[in-house]
C-alpha cells in the first residue's frame, strides 16, 4: 500500500463567511424563477386599444447581485423560467429553473446561442416546445410573461406565437408577433380578448413582456412599457399547456427565443425592468502579474480588479475575494468584500503576501477565488492563481521542503520506497514503509508483527502510567485492527498496514550531545482505515547517534546536502533514503534496545474517542517491545491552574524561558508527568505564576498545550492528514501565525520551521575559520559559544 496522508480541513479553506453562505441558502430556497420559449397566438376577435402609453421608468434594483428571476423571487414568485441553457441534443427536456414544470422540446427545435447561453431555434412549422398543463397556470387577475426574442420576420397577417396557452377551444393569454407587432393579448372570464400592441423590429433581440393586473394589459418592449388597453375583470381559465414558439394551429414563430418567464403575482414595471438586464461574466486583472523574484520577507502588493460587465439594466453585484492560504506565505486582505459594484465598474482589492523561511525559492501560486455572495445563479465568479516569486539567496541557505519538513509527493508517495512494487531484491522496495520500519526496529523482523499488534492491543485496556490511569480506547479494534489484513499464521500482514506515509522530517534542532545524540530523524504516518484517512497520526523519533561535535555537524552537513540535489529526483529520493537508513535502519545505534536509534513512538488522535489523545511509547529493554511511557515535557491535565504547577514554572523560569527545561516525572513527591495527553485545554496557566513569558514556554512545550488553541492556534494536528494526490497541510504554528497571548494580551508571532531553518543555517553555513587560530580572547568566546550552540539545541518536542 502506498504511504499517503490526508488533510485535516480547517475552517473553509477559501473562507467564505458563514453569513454569504446563509444567504445563499436562502436566496436559493426562495428563488422562484425559471425559463423557457412558449408558443404565442392571437386566434378570435381582437377589440384592441391599441394606445401607447408614456413610458415607465425602470426602477433600480436591489444591490444583491442576484440574476433578475431570483430578484424578483422574493416579491413576486414566477410559476416558470425556463431558460434553455441547459438545452442539449440529446434530450428533449428543457429543465424550469426552480424545479417547477419541466418543458419539452420538439426534436426539430434546435440548441442555439441566446441573448444569454442558449435559447431555441424556431424554423420548421413542426418546432415546439411545450409545457403540460399545471395547475400554477391559473391567473386569475394577475399575469405577467416574458421572453427575449430575435425574430427573423415580424410581416404578415399571422401571429407568430412567443409564448401562450392554449387549448382547440381558445386562448388565455398571447404573446406574439404580426403584423410589426408585438402583442399581448388576455380573454376574460367574460369572453372578451384585449390586446396591447407596438412596432418591432426584426433581425435585432428584444425583450418583450406583458402585465394583465386585473385592470390594465400592459406591454413592454426592453423594460419600458409601449402599450396599454383596458381590461377589467380575471383571465379565462382554462385546461391547457403552455406552448412556446408554436401552437396547435402552427402560428410558428420565426427566429430565437430565450429565457421565458411566467408568473401569476402582482408585477410592476420595475420588475419587468429588472427581467431585461443580461448578467455578462465579469473579468478580473491582477496587478502586478507576477511579483518576479524578491527575497524571502519582501512583501509585495497586489491589486485583483474586478469589473462587473453586466448590461446597465441589472442591479448592482457585491463580490468578495477568497484568498487560500500557503503554508509559509503570509497575506494581509482588506477589504475582504466590496458591496454595490455598479454594471460597467470595477472593484479593485489589495491583498498582500509576504514570504517566509517556511517556504523555499521558486515560485508559488496562491489560488483566489472571486465570489458574488448573495447570487445564488453565479456564486463563484472566476478563480485564479496569485504569482509570488522568491529569489535564490546568495551564499549558503537551507532549502526548508528539502532539508528539514519534505512531504513533497515525489517522496512521500515514492512508487517504489513507500510500497512493495518494486523488484524483491532492490533495497529501495518498502524502504519507507511502517513495514520495513517496524521490521529494523523489533527485536527481530519476524517479531515485528506481534510487535506492533501489541502496540495497538495498548488501546483496548486501561495502562497505568507513571500513576496515572490512561482509559481504554477499545474502538482501536473497529479503526485499526479489524481493518487490518492479516497473514495466514493470524499476525498482522505488516505489508498492508492502514497507515500512510505524511512527512520525513529532520529535528536536528533538539540535539543534545550530552544524552548522545544529534537531535532526530523522524517519520509521520497517518492511519487509512474504513475507506478514509482518519483523524489519527503516529510519530516515529529516531535519535541521530552522536559524541561528538563533529558528529553533529557531519548530520548538520548530510541533510543540507538534499538541498543541491535536483528535486524531485531519484538521485534526491536515494540520497535521502541513504540518510534515513543511518538513524532508522537495523542496528543503527548498538547497545539500545534492538539496536534501534528510536527514542520514541508518538500518537496524536480523535478517531477513537472524542477528546483528541497524545500517547507515548518507547522500546523496552526487558522486552524489546514497545511500552506506555509518560508523555515528555507534559504534567497531569489535572495539574493546570494548580499551585503545583505555579511552584514548577516558578522554581525552573530561567530554564523554561530558554527552553532547555525538563519535566520530572515525580514532583514535590508525587507523580507529575502525565500517562497521556488529552488536549481539551487552550494553554497551561495557574494561579501565582510570576513569570507570563516563563508560562509561554512551558505551555508551548507541553504536547496538549503546542496542539491547543490558545498557544499556538492549532486545533490539534501540526501534520494534516490528506487525500491521495495532494501534499499534506502543516500547521500556522509550523508556518507561521500571529497570536495573542491569552495571559499578558501581547502579539506573539510563530513560525517554527522558520526557527529550524535559521538553526541548521547557523549550523552549516557559519565559517570554520572565524574560530581557527590565533587564538584571541573573542575568538575564544565565540569559539566556546559556537561549541555550546552545536552541542544543544531547543529541547522542544513538537
Amino acid at each position: 500500500m502506498r504511504n499517503l496522508s490526508f488533510g485535516f480541513a480547517h475552517p473553509l479553506a477559501t473562507r467564505a463567511s458563514s453569513a454569504a453562505v446563509l444567504a445563499l441558502l436562502a436566496l436559493g430556497a426562495a428563488a422562484c424563477g425559471s425559463q423557457g420559449a412558449g408558443e404565442g397566438s392571437l386566434g378570435g376577435a381582437e377589440p384592441s386599444l391599441g394606445e401607447a402609453a408614456e413610458p415607465i421608468d425602470a426602477a433600480a434594483g436591489d444591490d444583491s447581485g442576484a440574476g433578475p428571476a431570483a430578484l424578483l423571487a422574493a416579491s413576486a414568485p414566477a410559476v416558470g423560467f425556463w431558460k434553455f441553457d441547459d438545452c442539449d441534443g440529446s434530450t428533449t427536456e428543457l429543465f424550469e429553473a426552480t424545479g417547477g414544470p419541466t418543458a419539452t422540446r420538439s426534436a426539430g427545435a434546435a440548441c442555439a446561442q441566446g441573448v444569454s447561453g442558449l435559447g431555441i431555434a424556431f424554423d420548421n412549422n413542426n418546432d415546439t416546445v411545450t409545457i403540460n398543463d399545471d395547475p400554477r397556470f391559473t391567473f386569475g387577475q394577475n399575469l405577467a410573461v416574458a421572453a427575449w426574442v430575435n425574430p427573423t420576420s415580424v410581416s404578415g397577417s399571422t401571429a407568430r406565437t412567443i409564448v401562450q396557452e392554449r387549448n382547440n377551444s381558445g386562448s388565455s393569454f398571447s404573446l406574439v408577433v404580426q403584423s410589426n407587432e408585438a402583442r399581448f393579448s388576455v380573454t376574460l372570464n367574460n369572453g372578451r380578448t384585449v390586446t396591447a400592441r407596438a412596432p418591432i423590429q426584426a433581425n435585432v433581440w428584444t425583450h418583450v413582456a406583458g402585465i394583465h393586473d386585473g385592470a390594465l394589459v400592459r406591454l413592454f418592449l426592453n423594460g419600458q412599457q409601449v402599450g396599454q388597453a383596458s381590461a377589467a375583470g380575471a383571465i379565462r381559465d382554462i385546461n391547457a399547456p403552455i406552448h412556446v414558439g408554436n401552437n396547435p394551429q402552427r402560428q410558428r414563430f420565426t427566429g430565437l427565443i430565450d429565457q421565458v418567464w411566467l408568473s401569476a403575482s402582482p408585477l410592476t414595471a420595475a420588475d419587468i425592468a429588472q427581467l431585461t438586464c443580461l448578467r455578462h461574466p465579469t473579468t478580473v486583472v491582477v496587478t502586478p502579474e507576477s511579483s518576479g523574484p524578491i527575497a524571502s520577507g519582501t512583501p509585495v502588493t497586489y491589486q485583483v480588479a474586478v469589473t462587473n460587465n453586466d448590461t446597465a439594466e441589472c442591479s448592482a453585484r457585491n463580490y468578495g475575494l477568497n484568498i487560500t492560504s500557503r503554508p509559509g506565505i503570509k497575506f494581509f486582505q482588506d477589504p475582504s468584500s466590496i458591496h454595490g459594484v455598479e454594471p460597467g465598474s470595477t472593484a479593485t482589492f489589495p491583498v498582500t503576501l509576504t514570504g517566509t523561511l517556511a517556504v523555499d525559492p521558486g515560485v508559488h501560486r496562491i489560488p483566489y477565488s472571486v465570489i458574488n455572495p448573495d447570487s445564488p445563479d453565479n456564486f463563484f465568479v472566476t478563480s485564479g492563481d496569485l504569482l509570488y516569486e522568491l529569489a535564490e539567496p546568495a551564499g549558503c541557505f537551507v532549502r526548508t521542503g528539502r532539508e528539514i519538513f519534505v512531504k513533497d509527493l515525489s517522496v512521500v508517495e515514492d512508487p517504489i520506497r513507500t510500497t512493495f512494487n518494486g523488484p524483491a531484491g532492490d533495497a529501495r522496495t518498502g524502504a519507507w514503509t511502517f513495514a520495513r520500519l517496524m521490521e529494523d526496529m523489533a527485536p527481530t523482523p519476524a517479531d515485528a508483527p506481534a510487535l506492533v499488534e501489541q502496540l495497538f492491543s495498548t488501546w483496548l485496556t486501561d495502562q497505568v502510567v507513571n500513576g496515572f490511569t490512561v482509559p481504554a480506547r477499545p474502538n482501536i479494534q473497529q479503526v485499526v485492527l479489524d481493518e487490518w489484513p492479516r497473514n495466514a499464521d493470524g499476525s498482522l500482514d505488516l505489508r498492508q498496514a492502514p497507515l500512510m506515509l505524511l512527512g520525513i522530517v529532520n529535528r536536528i534542532d533538539v540535539r543534545n550531545l550530552a544524552e548522545g545524540h544529534a537531535g532526530e530523524g523522524r517519520f509521520v504516518f497517518g492511519v487509512f482505515s474504513q475507506g478514509f484517512a482518519q483523524q489519527f497520526t503516529l510519530i516515529l523519533e529516531y535519535k541521530l547517534p552522536a559524541s561528538t561535535e563533529a558528529d553533529v555537524l557531519d548530520w548538520a552537513n548530510a541533510w543540507h546536502a538534499l538541498g543541491s540535489l535536483p528535486f524531485p529526483s531519484e538521485q534526491y529520493n536515494a540520497a535521502l533514503q541513504a540518510l534515513t537508513t543511518r538513524f532508522a535502519g537495523r542496528n543503527a545505534a548498538p547497545g539500545r534496545p534492538n539496536g534501534s536509534s528510536l527514542g520514541q513512538l508518538r500518537t496524536n488522535e480523535i478517531a477513537l474517542a472524542d477528546v483528541w489523545e497524545l500517547r507515548e511509547f518507547v522500546l523496552s529493554g526487558d522486552t524489546g517491545f514497545l511500552r506506555p511511557e509518560p508523555v515528555k515535557l507534559t504534567p497531569d491535565l489535572g495539574f493546570d491552574g494548580s499551585a503545583r504547577l505555579a511552584d514548577f514554572v516558578n522554581q525552573n523560569a530561567a530554564e523554561l524561558i530558554a527552553e532547555r527545561h525538563t519535566v520530572p516525572e515525580m514532583f514535590q513527591g508525587a507523580p507529575f508527568l502525565a500517562g497521556s495527553s488529552i488536549n481539551n485545554l487552550s494553554a497551561w496557566t495557574a494561579p501565582g505564576i510570576l513569570d507570563n513569558e516563563a508560562r509561554h514556554k512551558f505551555s508551548l512545550n507541553t504536547c496538549n498545550g503546542c496542539h491547543g488553541g490558545g498557544e499556538t492556534g492549532t486545533p490539534f494536528l501540526h501534520v494534516n492528514v490528506r487525500p491521495p494526490g495532494i501534499e499534506g497541510t502543516l500547521s500556522g504554528f509550523m508556518t507561521g501565525i500571529e497570536l495573542t497571548d491569552i495571559v499578558s494580551g501581547q502579539v506573539r508571532n510563530l513560525n517554527d520551521l522558520a526557527r529550524r531553518n535559521l538553526d541548521l543555517k547557523a549550523l552549516v553555513c557559519e565559517p570554520a575559520a572565524a574560530f581557527a587560530s590565533p587564538p584571541t580572547a573573542a575568538r575564544a568566546a565565540a569559539a566556546t559559544s559556537r561549541s555550546a550552540f552545536i552541542r544543544r539545541g531547543i529541547a522542544r518536542v513538537h
